[in-house]
């Protein structure tokens, strides 16, 4: 596998919604936190699902067995109604001690000292991570986040299904060569699926234009040419059964964001690789394996006339510390066991994915936590030259922009001149809104 030269540009994002819905076995006192009295007591909330709460609420338990004069309250949720809970809370300064955050709440909520300056507490150890990467935690020059994290756009396929057509693919390594390897699929299938056709565009453009699609203030980078040569290029690929079309995959997928992991087309090879953040393909590999399919990553190919990778990367999630934080030596010490405890870290696992912590890594490496296929994902993600992404990057309506156009043209609707004009024009006015809303300029 390639080693790329690791480059990060810095861009303010927004950060997630936190969640302090009690629930589950988080209202439940274990035998630590009886036995703690007269400890300070601080909160931590977070969401996901049944495994992501087990684990974390052992973490607890065993953090307080370990420092008995601090207690944690957790506070987990499902993912609903994360923005609602989080701007209520926010505005009613009634969140968690240490709270989850999503990347386009961070220059949001983060001005003004919207959260703690982690850079002040001292309990914490932020040298675990590379610079760069804490960027997208800062806002004016403070460290107001720690992103937990890093998600980039990675391609894999899958190795077993692309034999049985006569593929090798060792062979690929241009775009074109998989618009050749293409021809040898049957009928209905494709090379590449993506759950949208923003992912591969703006890697793409990234790679052509040198630029992020949006600037640190928001404003956009990419000319109406720009985007129709992305577009072009695209539909080109679709048309040689590179990328799923948009209309076999509503028919076959559907409209909503979900894995393709049960999906027939992908379990029967149809489907013979994807695009996604390298955090969240765990579940595709698995459901391959199970089949008899073996699912590996490649290098992602590089546009004609692009020089670097340049692939889209963003932190997968943050944790930020409320504003008027009154125990920020006992919240950093909980916080740096999390981040980068040894103990912790077996316990918490992969449970949010991997971690940008180095300590973290070494030690689910150590464990065989962090091995194979994830582990290809990982690595090929951190040697990649990448470009971070903006925190709006994935606002619902500047999706919604892209579908719609694209649909527009392959049901022959309209033309690529004009939706490529549409995407411009209604991308840049969305742009700007976004930006003043998250207060980027």
């Amino acid at each position: 596998m390639k080693k790329w030269q690791k480059v990060a540009l810095s861009a303010v994002t927004v950060l997630s919604v936190v969640t302090l819905a009690a629930g589950c076995s988080a209202g439940k006192k274990n035998k630590a936190t009886s036995d703690n009295k007269g400890a300070v007591q601080i909160s931590f909330s977070w969401w996901g699902n049944d495994d992501r709460h087990k684990a974390t609420q052992d973490m607890i338990n065993g953090f307080e067995k370990e420092h008995k004069d601090i207690k944690v309250k957790g506070g987990p949720s499902g993912f609903g109604d994360l923005d609602q809970v989080f701007t209520t809370r926010y505005a009613g300064n009634t969140f968690a001690d240490v709270t989850t955050l999503l990347y386009n709440w961070v220059p949001q909520f983060g001005q003004n000292g919207g959260f703690y300056d982690l850079s002040t507490i001292k309990s914490l150890d932020l040298s675990t991570y590379d610079k760069d990467f804490l960027k997208f935690g800062q806002v004016d020059g403070k460290q107001v986040a720690v992103p937990y994290g890093q998600n980039t756009l990675v391609m894999y396929v899958n190795k077993t299904a692309y034999e049985r057509n006569g593929i090798d693919v060792a062979s690929l390594k241009i775009w074109d060569d998989y618009a050749a390897a293409a021809k040898k699929l049957p009928e209905g299938s494709f090379m590449i699926a993506s759950p949208t056709w923003r992912f591969p565009v703006t890697n793409w453009l990234q790679q052509k234009t040198g630029k992020a699609e949006f600037d640190e203030k928001g404003d956009l980078n990419w000319s109406e040419q720009d985007y129709l040569d992305g577009m072009t290029w695209y539909k080109e690929m679709t048309d040689a059964h590179v990328f799923v079309s948009r209309k076999d995959y509503l028919e076959n997928v559907g409209t909503e964001p979900v894995s393709l992991a049960t999906n027939k087309k992908w379990l029967d090879g149809e489907y013979g690789g994807g695009i996604g953040w390298n955090a969240g393909i765990t579940s595709d590999y698995e459901s391959l394996k199970e089949v008899g399919d073996e699912l590996v990553i490649v290098d992602y190919p590089i546009a004609k006339g692009g020089k670097k990778v340049n692939l889209l990367s963003k932190p997968s999630l943050l944790f930020g510390v409320k504003k008027n934080e009154k125990n920020p030596e006992q919240v950093g010490t909980f916080l740096n066991d999390f981040l980068n405890g040894e103990e912790a870290n077996k316990t918490l696992g992969l449970s949010r994915g991997i971690p940008a912590s180095s300590k973290a890594v070494d030690v689910l490496t150590k464990d065989g936590k962090l091995t194979g296929f994830m582990k290809d994902g990982f690595d090929y993600a951190q040697d990649a030259v990448k470009i971070n992404e903006t925190p709006f990057y994935e606002d619902g309506t500047l999706t919604t922009i892209y579908t719609t156009e694209i649909e527009a043209v392959e049901l022959g609707k309209t033309d690529l001149k004009i939706a490529a004009k549409n995407v411009y024009t209604k991308t840049k006015d969305q742009a700007a809104k976004l930006a003043k809303d998250y207060k980027l300029k």
